[in-house]
């Protein structure tokens, strides 16, 4: 110990204290350059996190899809026809010959459609509900109340935009009580055709006979 304090050499004393003040500078710096080496010091964190290549991206914000709603569609259906019987003052009436022109002697369909005025109903065809004339003029040539066989018999339902139809067919000769045959075939002119229902009218079609 004591020749750590007091060196021992023919060399002056302050020479030794300063190769010992020297030796102790140099392991000092070693120190300190391996305290700076192993232990990182100094390096920003916030630097570190940066530029580390697993630190993920930050994540996209999410967006919500719009649905659109489609307007449906509502379909309008006309109510069932009442379950009572058709009345002249429910329905209106028309008429119309199949052909606008027939030869003298030829058979003629006439179509008799019925249309609902407010609600829906049932319409008896029989010879007693429905009548048919055809006419020249102030002449009666057939009527279904000669020939009440020509009349269809049916029920017919009647409802708005749901059309009801009957044909009545006409033999193209002239009618008399009872409908007896042997009657002259129309000759070749203008007639017109009209149709009743429960006393509502329907109004005139004309058609030719040639």
């Amino acid at each position: 110990m004591s020749s750590l304090l007091r060196p021992v050499g023919h060399l002056p004393a302050s020479v030794y204290w300063f190769r010992r003040g020297l030796v102790l500078a140099v392991l000092a710096l070693l120190f300190f350059l391996v305290v700076r080496l192993f232990g990182g010091g100094g390096d920003n964190p916030q630097n570190t996190a940066a530029s580390d290549p697993t630190s993920a991206p930050p994540a996209a914000p999410t967006t919500t899809p719009t649905v659109t709603e489609t307007p449906t569609r509502t379909t309008t259906t006309p109510p069932p026809p009442r379950d009572t019987k058709c009345s002249g003052s429910d329905v209106r009436v028309e008429v119309l010959p199949a052909n606008r022109k027939i030869a003298s002697g030829s058979a003629l369909n006439f179509v008799v459609r019925l249309d609902a005025v407010s609600d829906g109903c049932k319409a008896t065809i029989d010879p007693g509900a429905l009548t048919v004339t055809v006419m020249s003029g102030n002449d009666l040539i057939w009527t279904t109340t000669h020939c009440g066989q020509a009349i269809p018999r049916a029920t017919l339902v009647v409802a708005k935009g749901k059309q009801a139809a009957s044909t009545v067919p006409w033999n193209g000769h002239r009618s008399g009580p009872g409908c007896l045959p042997g009657q002259p075939a129309a000759k070749p002119g203008t007639y017109v055709v009209k149709a009743d229902f429960d006393d509502r009218s329907s109004a005139v079609q004309a058609f030719q006979v040639v």
